[in-house]
């Protein structure tokens, strides 16, 4: 398999991020709207800067994912490349970034225990079957509403946070 790369640090699947995506569909008009978005986060970035080829895939990484103390954090232990691997899973690092309010993170801790459990070649292949639009097979994003390729609806497949169960 050639894309172990995008089997986050952090238990994210680094194909089904938004940028990433984008960038892949060249989606211009999305990248340049993330872009703006972000600028009080990064600066003023060029859409070079924000490309990013995965967590683990060796290349360019977005001005986020180049700082992340998550991504940073295996470089000091051996025989560790993810937060699956490590002996102290879970720390507070990793609970507290699925705990941090974001959609996509709220799913790490039972990404990382899955992993765990089934191994990293099924893990990927179940996560790209997942992020896939069920009408044309086309790749999706976290947060996609519709399908950039053929434009039909996507059902939402990331968990509901505490604030949505009013």
């Amino acid at each position: 398999m050639g894309n172990e790369g995008l089997a986050a640090v952090c238990g994210l699947y680094c194909g089904a991020c938004r940028i990433y995506r984008a960038w892949q569909d060249n989606n211009k008009e999305l990248l340049e709207e993330i872009r703006q978005n972000m600028a009080s986060r990064w600066g003023d970035v060029t859409l070079d800067e924000m490309r990013c080829d995965g967590c683990l895939g060796g290349g360019k990484l977005t001005p986020y994912c180049q700082n992340c103390e998550l991504r940073l954090c295996p470089d000091n232990k051996e025989g560790v490349t993810r937060c699956s691997d490590c002996p102290d899973f879970p720390c507070s690092r990793i609970t507290d970034f699925n705990n941090d309010g974001m959609r996509h993170h709220a799913e790490v801790l039972d990404s990382l225990r899955r992993l765990q459990q089934i191994g990293l070649e099924a893990w990927l292949e179940q996560e790209e079957e997942r992020w896939h639009c069920p009408q044309c097979q086309a790749p999706v994003d976290w947060y996609a509403r519709t399908c950039f390729q053929c434009g039909a609806e996507q059902p939402y497949r990331l968990p509901t946070l505490p604030r949505d169960k009013k």
